[in-house]
């Protein structure tokens, strides 16, 4: 690290601080929602009732409310952004001790509460943490950084979705959330004792008076185009990587079996597929980028309607289903991020990064519940038929909204590299 020059080391180092940011995070909350949805169908609660579960999503997506706030307010001696991120990341490790004694065999409601409290603290804290990002990465830096971003989350899952759902059944609700508790006060170390970096957008620096709400940002020429783009096309995706393990709990899977293919095969390629996801989408800009994903997805829904209708699914292709499915989302959170990093970018940062990731989540969590509901009532076989269709819908939606960017240039200006450039704007 000694011998890297000055500037790289500066690199490394936002990146290593992003990744522990990202972790504390990802880790519990892979176990909320990879886990947990396996253990509640196990139980042999119904589709309706997993899908209620998304609700849990809720905090994510009203964020975008109170993000101009967090923006504002700060603690001079501590920083902008220090200001709340070390505090709420321990606040969360104080909940997950909570947690621990509220299994959710016995203590489901109260468990539920907590969780929502839980989501509550972390989204707030994902504010000044995509803020914090969104102010110290160069241009040339946020490809790589966002896939750092997805990356991290992605590592998170395979450990709190993948290990945790593992050792679920051995080692137990209580001792697990301990263990997650330990694991976010360890990864807020760097950010405590770090000395806050100075944004890169001088506007960024003005203060509290420079901060516009969210919607002043909505207002933005170009982001309403933007929104079809993120959320027309992904939506219907997200719905369906809620059903898969539900699906093979119903073909027979043990959440043993299914958690150790996601720790051996779809957590692993996941994060391989999504480092080379920002490798793609700066070669292929985000409009080729977005049909490939679309494409690979609603082969995917079409695969599982033939399993469904089969009521079969060996264990290779089960392997291989999953590993999809994750390389899916983490491209699409590359993808999705960097659109949202490049439209945020100034002195709104957190805001505008909270308004378009809230938004992102807010349809799928929307219709999450009845996506369970159409499940119970006609199958999983109509279910991903519909979903393909829906997803096909969404594509050709944001191909019309790509096709007006000439009208809004503040929205696709700038590039992801010099060879998509031709792609955005």
């Amino acid at each position: 690290m000694f011998f890297l020059k000055k500037q790289d080391r500066f690199r490394y180092w936002k990146m290593f601080l992003l990744a522990c940011m990202y972790l504390c995070q990802a880790i519990p909350l892979g176990y909320v929602f990879g886990s947990l949805p396996v253990i509640m169908r196990e139980g042999r609660m119904s589709l309706a009732s997993v899908g209620g579960l998304f609700m849990l999503h809720l905090p994510w997506a009203l964020k975008f409310l109170y993000a101009s706030w967090v923006d504002r307010s700060r603690i001079s001696r501590l920083g902008r952004r220090k200001s709340w991120i070390f505090p709420l990341q321990w606040i969360g490790a104080v909940l997950l001790l909570l947690a621990a004694g509220l299994p959710p065999e016995t203590n489901f409601r109260s468990m539920y509460l907590v969780l929502m409290l839980l989501n509550i603290v972390m989204a707030t804290n994902d504010i000044a943490v995509d803020g914090y990002a969104t102010d110290i990465l160069e241009s040339e830096e946020r490809t790589w950084g966002n896939t750092l971003q997805a990356g991290a989350r992605f590592v998170g899952m395979m450990l709190g979705g993948g290990v945790m759902l593992f050792l679920h059944s051995t080692m137990g609700w209580d001792f697990l959330c301990k263990v997650l508790a330990a694991t976010v006060l360890l990864l807020s170390l760097p950010v405590v004792f770090h000395k806050e970096i100075e944004s890169i957008h001088v506007d960024a620096r003005q203060g509290d008076k420079a901060v516009e709400g969210a919607l002043a940002f909505i207002r933005k020429p170009g982001i309403s185009y933007l929104l079809v783009v993120l959320i027309a096309p992904t939506a219907f995706v997200l719905s369906g990587f809620m059903m898969r393990t539900p699906l093979l709990v119903d073909l027979g899977y043990s959440s043993r079996t299914i958690g150790g293919l996601l720790m051996h095969y779809g957590y692993p390629l996941g994060l391989a597929g999504t480092i080379f996801s920002g490798w793609l989408l700066s070669r292929i800009g985000p409009r080729c980028f977005l049909r490939l994903f679309c494409g690979v997805a609603i082969l995917l829904a079409l695969h599982t309607v033939y399993c469904s209708r089969s009521e079969s699914m060996p264990l290779w292709q089960a392997a291989v289903v999953l590993s999809l499915d994750n390389i899916l989302i983490g491209g699409i959170n590359v993808w999705g991020f960097c659109l949202m990093m490049r439209a945020s970018f100034g002195r709104n940062s957190g805001t505008g990064f909270a308004v378009l990731s809230s938004l992102f989540i807010l349809v799928p969590i929307a219709i999450a519940p009845l996506t369970g509901r159409a499940g119970d009532l006609l199958g999983f076989d109509v279910l991903y038929t519909l979903l393909s269709g829906l997803v096909l819908f969404g594509l050709i939606a944001a191909e019309g909204a790509f096709r007006r960017r000439k009208q809004d240039p503040v929205l696709f200006s700038g590039s992801v590299s010099s060879e998509a450039s031709k792609d955005i704007a």
